[in-house]
């Protein structure tokens, strides 16, 4: 009899019971009233075998009878959560109509305001910063008409600013995707913003040079008066017996407890998956710089083909915490499961190492990608998640959302 009890009582929490302990039938009317419910996270070890720690768990809203799906996220100074999607057909984004939006939570992602649309804009919100005093901002990436970002000064409640980026020295216009590194004064304003970044020109044989490089900015990201792109950011691949250049792109920056600033890249694919001419078979990579930018580390190969899409946050006690997308589950070149999703590494040394070995399961689905989500040129490994970004509060807990192009933006609350 107990037992059915505490399964009957679980059953009325999960589906939301009413102070009376009846059910409520408007919960099940719109998905505005949803909020967290029950989820395990993962935490792995070195003999393949996986402990359980309780989480939760939601989606992000609809907005006009669409789904959203997140690219950014950002803890502002009024305490409040933003997050910046697009509202859209993810197995349709060339064809079906997009919208730019943003949400807030003041409660740690359980409930959402309703969304702001960004005017005239439908490309991706990357990088979006807070940078002080109720200014908030987000660029563009990728866009054959050129980047640009967006301002507010109300933490996103309208954007009044647009302002077109400049191409980086070698005319080659810098794509960002990740997080920034943003340094506040004493008033809490932004005084210095970094990020990583590529550019990128298309070779003779169709494949991509991709050249990462880091930039800093002084005015919030309107201007960018330094540009490196550090030699200890190319590395070499051997393949059949030849020697090839390969780089980083896209990746997030933080500055760790020590000051160091750490830098995850998203790596080049190997050359022996280039024929496969799909960049879900790009990795993980991490550097250090220990003199606030001047000089970089050689690059640390963290994780293999099938993860990336990195954001860096620091807890208060000092750890860092690497969440990334999961496209494809690799080990050793074979495809160790079918599970995709999203997952955690832990630095304890300001970056120096990764505990790779308890790597932490946040979310994962098995899937392969079917014909309709990929109509031209299809095929089983395609993407079907993708882009992520998390924050921590002051207790520890860190919230991460990712786009499940199945479903939804989902969010994870947990605690590393």
């Amino acid at each position: 009899m107990a037992a059915r009890t505490r399964a009957a009582l679980q059953f009325d929490r999960i589906r939301g019971a009413s102070p009376r302990n009846e059910m409520d039938l408007n919960d099940f009317l719109s998905d505005k009233g949803l909020s967290w419910r029950d989820h395990w996270i993962y935490h792995q070890d070195a003999n393949g075998g996986r402990t359980g720690q309780a989480a939760r768990f939601r989606f992000l809203p609809t907005h006009r009878d669409q789904m959203v799906f997140p690219w950014s996220m950002a803890r502002m100074d009024n305490g409040e959560v933003a997050v910046a999607g697009v509202a859209c057909d993810m197995t349709n984004w060339k064809g079906a109509p997009r919208q730019t939006v943003l949400a807030f939570s003041g409660d740690q992602g359980a409930t959402w305001s309703d969304y702001v649309e960004v005017p005239d804009c439908e490309s991706r919100p990357m990088m979006l910063v807070d940078l002080g005093h109720g200014e908030l901002s987000f660029m563009t990436s990728f866009e054959a008409a050129g980047n640009c970002r967006y301002y507010s000064r109300d933490h996103g409640r309208t954007w009044t600013e647009r302002v077109a980026l400049a191409t980086a020295p070698n005319g080659l216009q810098v794509s960002s995707e990740g997080n920034s590194l943003v340094d506040y004064d004493d008033g809490g304003k932004a005084v210095a913003l970094a990020e990583t970044g590529q550019t990128q020109n298309q070779r003779s044989d169709g494949h991509w040079n991709v050249c990462g490089c880091v930039r800093w900015s002084r005015d919030g990201g309107r201007s960018w008066d330094r540009f490196d792109w550090p030699d200890a950011w190319q590395w070499q691949d051997t393949h059949e017996g030849r020697q090839h250049d390969r780089g980083v792109g896209e990746g997030a920056l933080v500055r760790a407890a020590n000051g160091w600033i750490v830098a995850a890249m998203r790596t080049d694919m190997p050359i022996r998956y280039m024929p496969l001419r799909h960049d879900n078979f790009e990795g993980v990579a991490v550097s250090i710089s220990k003199d606030d930018g001047a000089t970089w580390s050689p690059l640390e190969f963290i994780l293999g083909p099938g993860r990336h899409h990195m954001n860096l946050v620091r807890l208060p006690g000092g750890e860092l915490v690497m969440t990334m997308i999961r496209r494809l589950d690799l080990a050793d070149d074979r495809l160790a499961s079918y599970r995709r999703g999203c997952d955690a590494l832990i630095s304890r040394d300001h970056g120096l190492t990764w505990d790779v070995d308890h790597m932490v399961v946040l979310d994962e689905f098995s899937a392969l990608c079917t014909p309709r989500e990929m109509p031209k040129n299809w095929r089983w490994y395609g993407t079907i998640c993708g882009h992520l970004s998390s924050v921590a509060f002051d207790d520890g807990t860190v919230i991460t959302t990712y786009g499940n192009y199945r479903n939804a933006g989902a969010l994870i609350l947990w605690k590393p």
